[in-house]
C-alpha cells in the first residue's frame, strides 16, 4: 500500500511542482528536497485541491502560501474558499491578517461564507479581520448584528474618526465579559452615541474610556455599570480618574461611592482637585497609575505633599457631608472648605501662594454642617 501511494504521488509530483510554480508557492520552500518530501506527505483530498486549483494568479493578493495551509486544503469546496478569499478588495496593506480565516474554528463554524460577505462591504477590512477568526466571537449570540454593525458604523463626532469607532466595537464584540454581561447590546449603542470623542484606541494608554469601561470584569459587574458609561463618556477629559474608580474593586463597594463620582464631575475644571478624589477613592499607586503620560507638576506636588492626610481628611469630610453620612456629633465643629475653581495644572506652581492646601480649597468661604 505504501508503494502505491509513493506510485501514485510520484506520478503527480511533476504537475503539482508546475501548481506550486503557477500560483508562486516554490519560493516558500528551501530546497526541491523539501518540496518532494511534503508533496509526500499529502493525503488524497489535499492532493486533489492543489491539482484542481483554477483561479487567475494574479487575483491571489495575499500571501500564496496559505493556498496550501494544511486547514483550508483539507476543505471538500477548497476551490470556492479560495476564490472567495480572492474576492476581498478592501484589504490593501492587511493581507497579513489572512490567516485568521484559515482557523479550524471559522473554516467549519458555517459562517465562513456570509462573513466574508459582510467583510467585503466594509470601508476597510482591517478591524473585521481582527475578530473574524476568533472563537468566541463566531459563537457570540450577537454575532451577526454585531459584525453588520462593525462595517456600517460611522463616527458621528466632530473628530470623524470612523477607525476608533470600528477599533472599540471590534474589541468589545469578540469579548465574552461583555457578551455575557446583560449590558452587551446597549454597551454597543452607547459607543455609536458618543463616538470618537469619548473613545480610543486598542492600544492607547491608560485605559480612560467606554472603549475599555465596556469590557471590564469589575465594572461588567457594577450596577452603575449603564450609569458610569454615560458618565464617563460625557466627561472624558477627566476620564483617567474617573475610570480608576469605576474598575476599583474596593471603591464601588463603598457606601460614598456614587458622591465620589459626582464629587469629581462637579469640580472636572480642577484636575488638581479630581485626582486628590480619585487619590483618596483608590489610594496613591492605582491614582498614579491613572495619570496620563504627560507628567504635570500636580501629581507630584498632590502625592509628594506633606500635608497629604489633611488634604484626604478635608475630602473625606466633603464625601461625607454630601452623602449624608453623619454619625453624631462627627461634623459639629467642622467646616469644609469649597473647591477653587480651575487651577492650569500646565503652570509651574508658585511657592508664595502658599500650600496646596489653601490653593484648593478655598478658606473664605465655608460649608458649615448644622446638625438638624
Amino acid at each position: 500500500m505504501v508503494n502505491k501511494k509513493y506510485e501514485i504521488l510520484s506520478s503527480n509530483v511533476e504537475e503539482i511542482v508546475r501548481q506550486l510554480d503557477k500560483y508562486n508557492i516554490l519560493g516558500s520552500f528551501f530546497s526541491k528536497n523539501e518540496v518532494e518530501e511534503w508533496i509526500l506527505q499529502l493525503n488524497d483530498l489535499e492532493m486533489h485541491n492543489i491539482l484542481s486549483l483554477d483561479v487567475e494568479p494574479e487575483s491571489i493578493k495575499f500571501d500564496p502560501k496559505l493556498l496550501i495551509d494544511k486547514n483550508l486544503l483539507n476543505t471538500l469546496d477548497y476551490n470556492a474558499r479560495v476564490e472567495i478569499l480572492a474576492s476581498i478588495q478592501n484589504a490593501e496593506g492587511y493581507y497579513h491578517l489572512f490567516d485568521r480565516m484559515l482557523r479550524p474554528e471559522f473554516l467549519n463554524s458555517g459562517k465562513f461564507y456570509q462573513d466574508i460577505e459582510t467583510l467585503k462591504r466594509a470601508k476597510c477590512a482591517q478591524t473585521s479581520l481582527w475578530i473574524i477568526g476568533e472563537p468566541s466571537f463566531i459563537n457570540s449570540p450577537f454575532h451577526d448584528e454585531d459584525f453588520e454593525l462593525l462595517v456600517t458604523a460611522k463616527d458621528i463626532s466632530e473628530e470623524c474618526c470612523d477607525y476608533v469607532v470600528w477599533d472599540t466595537i471590534a474589541t468589545v464584540a469578540p469579548n465574552t465579559a461583555s457578551i455575557y454581561s446583560g449590558y452587551h447590546k446597549q454597551d454597543l449603542q452607547t459607543i455609536l452615541k458618543y463616538g470618537s470623542k469619548s473613545l480610543q484606541t486598542s492600544n492607547a494608554y491608560p485605559e480612560r474610556t467606554i472603549s475599555y469601561l465596556a469590557i471590564h470584569p469589575v465594572s461588567l459587574k457594577d450596577i452603575y455599570h449603564l450609569e458610569n458609561m454615560e458618565i464617563l463618556a460625557e466627561n472624558y477629559e477627566i476620564g483617567n480618574f474617573l475610570y480608576a474608580v469605576m474598575t476599583n474593586s474596593k471603591a464601588i463597594k463603598k457606601k460614598n461611592y456614587r458622591v465620589i463620582i459626582n464629587e469629581m464631575v462637579e469640580n472636572k475644571s480642577n484636575k488638581n482637585y479630581v485626582f486628590l478624589v480619585c487619590y483618596y477613592a483608590v489610594g496613591r499607586q492605582a491614582a498614579m497609575e491613572a495619570r496620563n503620560l504627560v507628567l504635570h507638576e500636580y501629581f507630584f506636588e498632590i502625592i509628594n505633599a506633606p500635608n497629604i492626610t489633611e488634604l484626604l481628611k478635608q475630602v473625606d469630610d466633603r464625601i461625607k457631608l454630601k452623602s449624608k453620612d453623619i454619625i453624631d456629633g462627627e461634623f459639629k465643629d467642622a467646616t469644609i472648605y469649597e473647591i477653587e475653581g480651575n487651577v492650569q495644572e500646565d503652570e509651574p506652581q508658585n511657592p508664595s501662594a502658599g500650600n496646596l492646601l489653601k490653593r484648593l480649597f478655598k478658606k473664605n468661604k465655608k460649608i458649615k454642617y448644622e446638625k438638624q
